[in-house]
């Protein structure tokens, strides 16, 4: 079963009756079993078909995750074709260039605002065949040529599937594990996105790595996660499609971006998984919250801190803690963090990944002190997204585990991380020449920097061409640094600079929610976040977070100077991707005043 419509279909039959996966609508959560899940998706399938799809045609989807999301993916994949994921937060420029450049035949847009963007530029894509929307909100009465409703699309397979179905499944049966199955559009860090094409084998590959990883945890039909990440990311695919039909858990869908800490007290998924900014804002909404709370409770917080950060520091480095550690754990658990976890959603959740950045290891000493297991892994878009895997039997802290079952690693002479698996992708689409800098000898080059240790653990220290030289020749890692700065819960991002210049500088970006009610508490006069950033208050307040960090590193490390940015950082402004990564070269650009003058070149 290498490939994923066959995987898909032996799943569905194998599970029918029991719930796929859920969607919350007017307050209610709805099931959705791998019956319907099975029905809907060769719909979809049906539906392309009849509308003119050829085997490796282009579909291209733009929309929130939920399950129409899924049945037009796997619909795709049973009708021969190759998906294509839009982030709905691109703009009409970026939709097109997509569109465009891997020539997509099917658009499936989800509302009026994404319709509206192929609006903008149909005139320039005359390669779509069709346009279908599944929100029909503030669509009404819109009709134009090529265009229709996801559940008259569904419809039109419903009525070809008497006579599509058995060629569907014999054609099925017959796709080979090296095709192409999707096309992933990298974030574009440092230029236009690039079409990464994964195969079958790629993808069914890695959801067996991951099932793989823990030989002493088990994941299966009884286990429930939370999709939340954008599905055009490699990490969110993974768990929402890929383990989904390999595992057969419960995916459950958020309502919104707004309710995902109140959706995840509803669900209390037991297999959790998010980019570390989401962990760094579950460990400073806790200690915030801690803020608030009467002096006995935050008596009782830091002892229980104290205790179980001991305690995890013990296990984390391979130790056994003395007894009198375990019990004062132990009593920390019950009497602080069994109650905390219920509050979070994390009761249940027996593992959680962190991935797509490295995540400050401050950040995982307090949840592995809470008693839950935050383990970290790497990988790219690439390498279909996983390369190594920390298990919750073998975890360093630091590291990102060692490579997954099938999968080789190696270090350049430069320190560079080159990857050789069965995950390792095709190559980008139209571009021999990105493709060939990143494939050579069969190595994949991953553009990251790591160190491994004599037990095989990788540890990454950072992007390759984000290594910041001093004009004393020294090179620093600046992710190490950032990571030690946003685990300050006032500070939601940090960019150091440094460069063949004397010193180390940082552009600070607050979080506005922490910062707010820290002005409220201490009676600070603001009326924008702008108003905020520009205080004297919060210079004061970051230099002391910027001074507390410069404690834990070394002389050279030291961030002697720093800017608090005006605004937040946006995605429409082109200052982070789609999965939150600082673009670092436009930041530079768009705030070098700021930057010359904290090194008194204005």
């Amino acid at each position: 079963m290498n490939t994923l419509p066959s995987r898909f279909l032996d799943t569905s039959r194998r599970l029918a009756g029991r719930t796929a996966m859920r969607r919350k609508k007017y307050g209610i959560w709805h099931d959705i079993t791998w019956q319907q899940y099975r029905e809907r998706a060769l719909e979809v399938a049906a539906a392309l078909r009849a509308s003119g799809l050829k085997p490796g045609d282009k579909v291209a989807i733009i929309g929130e995750n939920g399950p129409e999301w899924l049945y037009i993916d796997m619909g795709t994949q049973l009708a021969g074709g190759v998906t294509v994921g839009i982030y709905t937060t691109n703009s009409r420029e970026q939709c097109e260039y997509v569109v465009n450049h891997a020539e997509c035949t099917f658009l499936f847009a989800e509302n009026e605002e994404q319709i509206d963007k192929w609006l903008w530029f149909r005139d320039r894509a005359p390669q779509l065949r069709r346009v279908i929307y599944w929100d029909p909100k503030g669509l009404s009465g819109f009709s134009e040529p090529g265009t229709m409703t996801f559940d008259d699309f569904l419809a039109l397979g419903r009525d070809q599937l008497p006579e599509l179905g058995a060629k569907m499944e014999a054609d099925t049966a017959g796709v080979n594990p090296d095709d192409l199955a999707i096309l992933v559009y990298t974030s574009g860090t440092t230029g236009m996105p690039k079409g990464a094409m994964l195969t079958h084998a790629n993808l069914t590959w890695v959801a067996d790595a991951i099932t793989s990883v823990d030989p002493e945890l088990q994941i299966d039909e009884h286990d429930e996660v939370m999709s939340f990440l954008p599905l055009c990311h490699i990490f969110e695919r993974i768990f929402s499609v890929y383990v989904h039909i390999t595992a057969g858990y419960i995916v459950n869908f958020i309502e919104s971006p707004d309710t995902v800490t109140e959706n995840m007290r509803e669900i209390a998924p037991t297999i959790g998984y998010a980019v570390p900014r989401i962990w760094e804002k579950y460990y400073s909404g806790v200690y915030i919250k801690m803020g608030e709370a009467t002096r006995f409770k935050k008596l009782l917080y830091a002892l229980a801190i104290k205790y179980s950060q001991d305690y995890a520091e013990v296990r984390l480095e391979g130790g056994k803690p003395r007894m009198a550690q375990t019990v004062m754990y132990y009593l920390a658990w019950f009497t602080v963090f069994r109650k905390l976890r219920e509050r979070l959603g994390m009761q249940r959740m027996k593992v959680a990944f962190s991935a797509a950045a490295p995540i400050s290891p401050d950040i995982l000493r307090f949840f592995h002190g809470m008693g839950m297991n935050l383990v970290e892994g790497y990988g790219q878009t690439e390498g279909s997204g996983v390369t190594t895997g920390a298990s919750v039997s073998a975890f360093r802290l630091g590291c990102v585990g060692r490579p997954v079952p099938g999968c080789e690693v190696r270090l350049a002479d430069d320190g560079e991380i080159l990857v050789k698996s069965p995950g390792v992708f095709r190559g980008y689409l139209k571009d021999e020449e990105e493709t060939a800098r990143a494939l050579r000898d069969g190595w994949l080059h991953s553009g990251d920097i790591g160190e491994m240790d004599s037990d095989g653990y990788l540890r990454i220290v950072d992007r390759k061409k984000d290594i910041i030289i001093t004009a004393g020749g020294k090179n620093i890692a600046p992710q190490y640094i950032e990571n030690k700065l946003k685990f300050c819960p006032y500070i939601n991002d940090a960019i150091v600079i440094g460069d063949r210049r004397k010193f180390l500088s940082a552009l600070i970006v607050l979080d506005e929610e922490n910062v707010m009610k820290y002005a409220r508490d201490y009676k600070i006069a603001f009326a924008t976040y702008s108003d905020l950033a520009g205080s004297e208050a919060m210079q004061e307040l970051i230099g002391r977070e910027v001074e507390r960090v410069n404690k834990e590193l070394a002389r050279v490390e030291h961030v002697r100077a720093f800017r608090i940015l005006p605004k937040k950082l946006y995605e429409e402004d082109g200052e982070v991707t789609p999965t939150m990564k600082v673009k670092r070269s436009f930041v530079n650009r768009m705030y070098g005043e700021l930057i010359r003058e904290m090194y008194g070149e204005g």
